[in-house]
C-alpha cells in the first residue's frame, strides 16, 4: 500500500506511519498509541475537528485496505486513515508535549524524505536482514538504470581513460555496446533481437514485462531491456553493479586505463561470473527491430480500442482484416481515452 515509517513511542515500541502522496497517515487505534489516549477520545475530538471545520474530512481521511488479525485468520478491511494535519490538530488537544515531540520528527522525516528522496531506518535495518536485503536490491535495480550506469562509466572515463574524447565514435559504440553485452550475456540475445524474438501484439502486454502505464507505450515497447523477466532483470542488475563499482573504484585510484581496457574489463567480468561475451559488435537489425515494435504496438493498440468498444476480438479474423469496418472507430479512440478506459476497469 505504502511505504511504513515506524514513529518510536518508546524505546522499545513504535506505531508505524503509512507515507503516501508526500504527507503521513494514520489510523484512529494508531493515533490512540501515539498519544497514549483511548480510541473513543481520539474519535470525539476528530468529531469536533470536523464540526467546528478545522479541517474538513475529504481532505483529511482516505481509506486503505490493510491486513487486519482476526483470531488465527488475517482479514483484509478497508480502514480509514488519517493525515498529518489531523495528527497535528488532534495532539493540540490530547497532550500539547506529545504533539510537539511528533512535530518534529514528522517535519524532520519530511524534509529528509523530500529532500534525499527517501529516509533510512537503521536500527531496524541492523536488526532485519531480509529488510536489508530488500532495500540493497531496491537500491541496486535503481543504479542499474541505463542512465545511472552510463552517467558512472562516463566519470570513470573523463578521469581513467587517457583517449576519452566525448564526441568520439567509439565513446557512443560503447555506450551501445555495453548494453548490448548485458543483455546477451542474460539472454543470448542483442537488445534488438529481444525485440524481435519477444515483441509481439498477441502476448499479454505484447510481451513486455516492464512499462509505466497500465499497457505499455510505443516508446516502451522498442527498448529491449522491458521484455526482460524478473529474474533476467535480476541478473542484469547485479552485472551492472559489478561494473559501477569498478568504475567507481577506478575512478578513486585515478588509474591511467584506456578505452580497450575498459572493455576488456567488462568482458573479464562477464567471464568471471559464466556469461558469453559478446563480440564484433554491429547492430544490423536495429531499423527491424524498431519497425516490428512500432507495427506490433500499432496492432496490440487496436485490438484494445476494439474490446473498448465492446466488440470481442478473434485474433485470426483480426489477422485477416476483417475488423477494417471499425477503423473510424478505432482512429476516433485517442490513446489518453484508452487508458482513462483502462483505469475505469481496474477501479471496479
Amino acid at each position: 500500500m505504502s511505504d511504513l515509517i515506524p514513529y518510536p513511542i518508546s524505546e522499545d515500541e513504535s506505531v508505524d506511519l503509512s507515507f503516501i502522496d508526500d504527507t503521513i497517515w494514520i489510523t484512529q487505534k494508531g493515533m490512540a498509541r501515539l498519544f497514549d489516549v483511548d480510541v473513543r477520545t481520539i474519535n470525539e475530538h476528530l468529531k469536533n475537528i470536523f464540526d467546528t471545520e478545522e479541517l474538513g474530512e475529504l481532505a483529511t481521511i482516505r481509506k486503505f485496505r490493510i491486513v487486519q488479525k482476526e483470531g488465527n485468520r488475517e482479514v483484509e478491511r478497508d480502514v480509514s486513515h488519517y493525515n498529518l494535519d489531523a495528527i497535528i490538530a488532534l495532539g493540540y488537544r490530547v497532550n500539547s508535549k506529545k504533539a510537539t515531540q511528533f512535530r518534529k520528527w514528522a517535519t524532520q522525516v519530511l524534509h529528509t524524505y523530500i529532500q534525499d528522496g527517501y529516509v533510512v531506518n537503521e536500527a531496524l535495518l541492523r536488526d532485519d536482514p531480509e529488510k536489508l536485503n530488500k532495500l540493497a536490491a531496491k537500491i541496486r535495480e535503481l543504479r542499474a538504470n541505463e542512465k545511472n550506469v552510463f552517467a558512472q562509466v562516463r566519470e570513470c572515463f573523463k578521469i581513467s581513460a587517457s583517449d576519452y574524447e566525448p564526441s568520439s565514435q567509439e565513446v557512443r559504440s560503447f555506450y551501445a555496446l555495453l548494453q548490448d553485452k548485458f543483455h546477451h550475456a542474460i539472454t543470448l540475445m542483442t537488445s534488438s533481437k529481444l525485440i524481435m524474438d519477444r515483441a509481439g501484439y498477441k502476448e499479454d502486454n505484447m510481451g513486455l514485462v516492464s512499462f509505466k502505464e497500465l499497457f505499455p507505450s510505443k516508446q516502451e515497447a522498442k527498448v529491449g531491456k522491458n521484455y526482460l523477466t524478473k529474474d533476467e532483470l535480476y541478473r542484469m542488475y547485479l552485472l551492472s553493479e559489478q561494473f559501477l563499482l569498478f568504475a567507481e573504484s577506478a575512478a578513486l585510484m585515478r588509474k591511467n586505463l584506456t578505452m580497450k581496457d575498459l572493455q576488456k574489463y567488462l568482458d573479464d567480468l562477464l567471464k568471471f561470473n559464466g556469461y558469453p561475451v559478446f563480440n564484433d559488435y554491429k547492430d544490423y537489425i536495429k531499423d527491424h527491430a524498431m519497425e516490428h515494435a512500432e507495427r506490433e504496438h500499432a496492432r496490440f493498440v487496436d485490438i484494445k480500442k476494439l474490446e473498448m468498444l465492446g466488440i470481442e476480438v478473434d485474433i485470426l479474423e483480426f489477422d485477416s482484416g476483417n475488423y477494417e469496418e471499425y477503423r473510424d472507430q478505432i482512429d476516433a479512440i485517442s490513446i489518453q481515452k484508452l487508458r482513462k478506459h483502462h483505469l475505469a476497469l481496474q477501479s471496479l
